[in-house]
């Protein structure tokens, strides 16, 4: 990963993050970070009752647009498709303070959301909202926009909850986190 990221450059590609597969032991509040992974980490899975899962995150800076996008799903491991109706509470943060907080729904299981930098305070969503899930869902698989100053040059944390699945409106026991380093360059 090293050398790949020494060849490349920053204002091509402004932010250079893998996916990462990420996976905790059963309801446990235990985090994982991003960063502490890499090639050949073996990493527990998630118990969902009898299931496993783990957890698949993207995170991209388009350098035309200088929009930030973040991509997840919940996978089953046995199956390797998608939780179907995965709800997240998902957090950005940037030296400790919350940016942006809201919780996200994907029926399919799979969640793009798109930060498109704005001078509009506070950010707006452009998504629709579900009742049952208490949450933002996008329209025809395209992102879930937030619109507003969220993301600059920095360093960011991105937080994932995941509190609920299979249902729009079961939520589970005790939600499963997942932190992220994220860092966008000019």
């Amino acid at each position: 990963m090293r050398s790949i990221c020494n060849n490349l450059r920053p204002k091509i590609f402004a932010l250079l993050t893998p996916t990462v597969y990420l996976s905790l032991i059963s309801y446990s509040n235990t985090q994982i970070f991003a960063a502490e992974l890499g090639d050949g980490h073996n990493m527990p899975m998630v118990s969902l009752g009898d299931r496993n899962a783990m957890l698949a995150f993207i995170a991209t800076q388009l350098p035309a647009t200088k929009n930030v996008q973040l991509e997840f799903n919940l996978l089953d491991n046995k199956t390797g498709n998608n939780k179907q109706h995965t709800t997240y509470l998902v957090i950005v943060s940037h030296r400790n303070q919350r940016l942006f907080t809201e919780t996200v729904h994907s029926h399919n299981g799979h969640i793009l959301m798109e930060f498109v930098p704005s001078t509009i305070e506070p950010y707006r969503i452009n998504a629709n909202f579900d009742t049952l899930s208490a949450s933002y869902f996008a329209d025809y698989s395209g992102p879930i926009k937030v619109i507003g100053h969220i993301f600059s040059p920095g360093n960011y944390t991105v937080s994932l909850e995941v509190t609920g699945v299979d249902f729009d409106n079961l939520f589970l026991p005790t939600s499963l986190k997942f932190e992220f380093p994220l860092s966008i360059y000019s």
